[in-house]
């Protein structure tokens, strides 16, 4: 299966990569140069307001990829609070105004449960995903969406739960495999 903008791509358990392991993966843009996307389930040791450096409120900051780790991305529900977003699931958008954002966050008509911030974002050149695909170290997921997934610590295995069984086996396994 290839991947497309609004699947998700879950690591296979026994990638050993430390940014991606156990990883979830929100595609949002495949091209036939390149694919962008954020892990939406790896919680960052800061806060919003510790990464700005600034007047933001203490909200989660999730490790969105490798990639321009001082930068930040978001993902939100709220497309009226922050214009020029891009859509990339039912109901969740990418990115947007960051002059809207702020107003939205101080006038407290943005609130946590609507958006999920990233710094950095995973990348793959012209080639690489489909490669990786090949090797088994990713599993596409098209058209799943669940109204929690993207806040929830144990999304990797929630969103697994609904999956075939011969899946199912690869997301139950421990982190550690020799653990067993």
């Amino acid at each position: 299966m290839q991947a497309e903008t609004g699947s998700f791509l879950m690591a296979h358990p026994l990638l050993e990569d430390g940014t991606f392991s156990r990883s979830l993966v929100l595609m949002t843009q495949v091209g036939s140069d390149s694919c962008v996307g954020l892990i939406v389930n790896k919680l960052s040791e800061y806060t919003l307001d510790q990464a700005l450096r600034g007047d933001w409120p203490e909200w989660p900051l999730y490790l969105g990829g490798p990639v321009s780790t001082d930068s930040l991305y978001y993902l939100h529900r709220r497309p009226d609070l922050i214009p020029n977003s891009e859509l990339v699931l039912p109901g969740i958008y990418f990115g947007g105004d960051f002059d809207a954002l702020r107003e939205a966050i101080d006038s407290e008509w943005l609130q946590p449960d609507d958006i999920t911030f990233m710094a950095g974002y995973s990348g793959w050149a012209e080639g690489q995903l489909a490669s990786e695909l090949d090797e088994g170290s990713w599993v596409v997921a098209n058209g799943v969406v669940q109204s929690d997934w993207w806040q929830a610590n144990d999304a990797y295995r929630r969103l697994a739960q609904g999956w075939p069984d011969d899946l199912k086996l690869w997301f139950n396994s421990p982190e550690i495999p020799y653990w067993n």
